[in-house]
């Protein structure tokens, strides 16, 4: 059997293995001496971990604290404020949709789109390699230059 994940010891350490599986990783830890190694590095960490102290603030933070948080709750905002906070910004949510559903209006068919000229497009044709000119009635020189 290969040795099992990092992750898989630190679960059989922390009992949070099936129990087939749990047997299955203490047969192995019985012959490998890797993986009981990890397992003695894992439960050293623990009982590091659990020596460790507890801080304590050395005050009561709740009864520091609860006045003043009671005291923003019991304060009651003015009925203008709410046009004063939303107000503007509904203002603006409202424009931008008109103006939306007019540009979107125009688009739809609210006016009339005329189409460029052929000669204008001719512009965009494909241009073969070497060649100086897009659309040959642009290259055409007036008789008064040959």
């Amino acid at each position: 059997m290969n040795c099992p994940q990092h992750e898989d010891v630190s679960a059989y350490i922390d009992d949070m293995l099936e129990p087939a599986e749990r047997q299955q990783f203490a047969a192995h830890a019985q012959a490998c001496p890797l993986c009981r190694a990890r397992m003695d590095d894992l439960l050293a960490l623990r009982q590091a971990m659990r020596e460790l102290p507890s801080p304590t603030l050395g005050f009561d933070l709740a009864a520091r604290l609860g006045p003043q948080l009671n005291r923003g709750k019991a304060r009651s905002r003015p009925a203008r404020a709410f046009w004063i906070d939303w107000g503007a910004p509904g203002l603006a949510a409202a424009v931008s949709l008109a103006a939306g559903a007019w540009i979107g209006g125009m688009l739809i068919g609210g006016g009339v789109a005329l189409a460029p000229p052929a000669t204008m497009v001719r512009v965009f044709d494909p241009v073969p390699p070497g060649g100086l000119c897009a659309a040959a009635e642009l290259c055409r020189t007036p008789k008064g230059l040959r």
